[in-house]
């Protein structure tokens, strides 16, 4: 048991490659649900490594947390049904909410500033371009 307590402590740390670890977040929409349960986690890669990077500070810095934001935006939209199933067999007080569930995440990551350590709440739903058509699309509006 104790072994197991373990492996999933060191997932939710950054290892040695400073590869960023996403740990999931999900809670009742309705009035008085203010408790966020851990739903899962998983790690980056070299892409969102550069990205949370960029996120820490200077040039397109925003940019950088949007694009985040819809990575995981996307993946809820693909995997929300079967999530929803999961959570709710985990978290029986979440049955009454399974429609009305709010998702969010927290970055871990190396560097961080305590605002951006803070879980983000999104919205899932199916994002469209990628980090060079918003940049684009940034400067063609």
């Amino acid at each position: 048991m104790n072994s197991m307590k373990e492996q999933m402590m060191a997932a939710n740390e950054v290892g040695a490659d400073g590869i960023p670890v996403f740990n999931m977040f999900v809670k009742s929409g309705k009035t008085g649900g203010s408790i966020w349960y851990p739903c899962g986690s998983f790690k980056g890669d070299e892409r969102t490594k550069a990205l949370v990077e960029s996120m820490k500070g200077g040039f397109l810095s925003g940019m950088a947390k949007n694009q985040l934001d819809n990575g995981v935006k996307n993946s809820l939209f693909d995997s929300q049904k079967q999530l929803v199933e999961s959570i709710t067999r985990s978290y029986p007080q979440l049955r009454k909410s399974r429609d009305d569930l709010k998702w969010g995440y927290k970055i871990t990551a190396n560097g961080l500033s305590d605002e951006q350590k803070e879980i983000n709440e999104v919205v899932p739903e199916k994002q469209s371009g990628n980090f060079f058509d918003n940049i684009s699309n940034m400067f063609n509006n």
